[in-house]
């Protein structure tokens, strides 16, 4: 009896520090601005162009997730096509992106961009692999 107490008291402490954590954490934004800030050295200036940009990227990721969650809930694929074309628009929206920061961002600022977005490739393709493993 002791031990079903101590585990659904361990229950509810958990539950209860996850939810704290959830309410608690930062707008996606604010940390992505705030993370780009301190490894780029980012000027206010820049932060106030460089803000709407990531507002804009959340949004977009954001659609494609819950059009990805629709599509599962139905059971319908995507077909060859429709993933070539979500691929290709990613693809240049990516290249949108850059050109922005690049004309945002001066050139030390954009190299160090360019290799934390080449290093976050990495732990991403790290990342599949393990999955796949699995």
């Amino acid at each position: 009896m002791k031990k079903i107490v101590t585990i659904l008291i361990l229950v509810f402490a958990f539950t209860l520090t996850a939810e704290a954590q959830k309410k608690e954490g930062k707008n996606p934004v604010d940390r992505m601005l705030s993370k780009m800030t301190t490894d780029l050295n980012l000027t206010t200036e820049q932060q106030n162009k460089i803000k709407p940009l990531i507002e804009e990227q959340i949004a977009d990721r954001k659609a494609m997730t819950d059009l990805r969650k629709m599509q599962g809930e139905s059971g319908v694929k995507p077909t060859q096509e429709d993933r070539k074309k979500m691929r290709e628009d990613r693809m240049a929206k990516e290249a949108s992106m850059d050109a922005k920061m690049a004309s945002i961002l001066d050139a030390e600022q954009l190299e160090k961009y360019n290799l934390q977005k080449e290093e976050l490739k990495g732990r991403r393709g790290q990342n599949r692999k393990k999955k796949d493993n699995e």
